[in-house]
């Protein structure tokens, strides 16, 4: 069941790029900001001002540039995610009926640019703006997956205006900070599934004799969906110090940004003892993220990149949507964890030409297995990236990179109540239990030049 809906005005094709797997990072995270960074998995990021793209990561490196800067870059990402178990249904303690539930590819390609600007304005302050996306999911099961009622479509697109100013306190040391606008779209929904369709109509003849009517229910059509946008506001501060000509250190904050977004709800089948179709709402927050990294030169040609990000995800609990009528309706439970993601990563500067660049990174996952759902189906992730920078003149350079990311295999056992109270104290309800892998591949490129 493929829905999607029209985007707005000036950001529009943007927004259109700007939706990935969450097999990429945990949660529904976004990474790719960088063609540099991604070569050595992002290890060192904060602390490696080599392009304007470090604005995404730490407004404060910003001030090392003697010239104004641009940085255009786009990410292409191809994720592979796939669901295999079964689902079951039951009365009570009592199983009625099941089937397979398997979906593969639930996750589509997607490509993500990113643009960056930095200038000095006098000796002391720079400044600078970015436009891209920190936050991206999207996936889409076909009509025929077993288990659509847990899960059918879900995607969150946002885009981020950055601007962002840097003071040098000293020689050492600089601090930075900036604005963040972001606009958000999002769209999640579920559906009547083959086996959810298929139990009903096989139980109808005993429900008759019992005297309980059961609602009609067709394959494919929606049990709910709901969309909506909004504009977020939040803010972002940095720090990077250069203890010696050989180190560069640096603290970055990106603050959690806070939507409401604003849209309907609908659904197609009276399986609620509430009205969906009407306006409603759904607040969603993008978690904040700190990262320490560091840059370390070996010589002149070797150097080595470090970073430990934390993500607080735990602010996100719940999807519940707040109807016009004053009713509550909760999608899901989410009940993220925070995570935390450790990178390392060289660079080498093979001649005045090409700059190779290698990482490794673990991104731990979110969700616990109870946790884990079907429409943000995360898990732990290794990182392996290779990348390199052809300089094409004293101005201009172009970075390209690839990333292979590994997804460890992960076990889901949700649990869901279909009807309440179909007999005194009794409910039909559902279970999925499965597994899923994740693997992925990102092929980035950017160009840089001065002026």
């Amino acid at each position: 069941m493929k829905q999607y809906f029209s985007l707005r005005a000036s950001v529009c094709l943007a927004l259109a790029s700007m939706a990935s797997s969450s097999v990429l990072a945990a949660g529904f995270q976004v990474n790719e900001h960088s063609a540099n960074g991604l070569g050595r998995a992002m290890a060192g990021q904060a602390a490696k001002p080599e392009n304007a793209s470090i604005l995404a990561t730490n407004p404060a490196a910003i001030g090392v540039f003697k010239e104004a800067e641009f940085s255009a870059s786009v990410s292409f990402i191809d994720p592979n995610v796939d669901i295999s178990g079964n689902v079951t249904y039951s009365f009570g303690d009592t199983l009625v009926g099941g089937g397979v539930a398997k979906e593969d590819n639930i996750a589509e390609t997607a490509f993500v640019p990113g643009f960056f600007y930095v200038s000095p304005i006098n000796d002391n302050f720079s400044a600078g703006v970015g436009v891209f996306t920190t936050y991206g999911l999207r996936s889409d099961y076909s009509d025929d997956f077993g288990a659509l009622h847990f899960a059918d479509t879900a995607e969150v697109k946002t885009v981020t205006v950055n601007p962002a100013v840097s003071y040098k306190v000293n020689k050492q040391l600089m601090v930075g900070f900036g604005l963040n606008v972001t606009y958000a779209e999002a769209e999640i929904g579920s559906g009547v599934s083959n086996t959810l369709a298929a139990t009903i109509e096989g139980l109808e003849p005993t429900a008759q004799a019992l005297g309980i009517t059961l609602p009609s229910l067709n394959a494919g059509s929606s049990l709910f969906s709901m969309e909506g946008d909004d504009v977020g506001f939040g803010w972002n501060v940095g720090v990077f110090w250069q203890p010696s000509e050989l180190t560069n250190i640096a603290l970055s904050h990106r603050a959690e940004t806070k939507l409401e977004l604003d849209g309907a709800v609908s659904s197609e089948t009276p399986v609620f003892p509430i009205e969906l179709n009407q306006p409603g709402s759904l607040d969603l927050n993008l978690a904040a993220i700190t990262e320490l990294a560091i840059d370390q030169k070996i010589d002149d040609q070797w150097s080595v990149q470090a970073s430990l990000t934390f993500t607080d995800w735990s602010t996100f609990q719940k999807l519940e949507a707040n109807l016009e009528d004053g009713e509550n309706f909760l999608i899901k439970e989410e009940n993220f964890d925070d995570s935390w993601r450790g990178s390392i990563g060289v660079t080498y500067i093979l001649n005045d030409e090409f700059t190779l660049r290698a990482g490794y990174a673990y991104d731990d996952g979110v969700v616990s297995v109870e946790n884990r759902s079907l429409s943000i189906p995360d898990t732990d992730r290794h990182w392996i990236s290779g990348g390199l920078t052809y300089t094409m003149s004293e101005n201009t350079s172009i970075d390209a990179a690839y990333v292979f990311i590994d997804g460890r295999e992960a076990y889901i056992n949700k649990d869901r109540t279909i009807l309440s109270d179909v007999l005194p104290n009794t409910d039909f309800t559902t279970n999925f239990t499965g597994t899923q892998s994740a693997t992925a591949h990102i092929l980035s490129v950017q160009m840089n030049t001065r002026f």
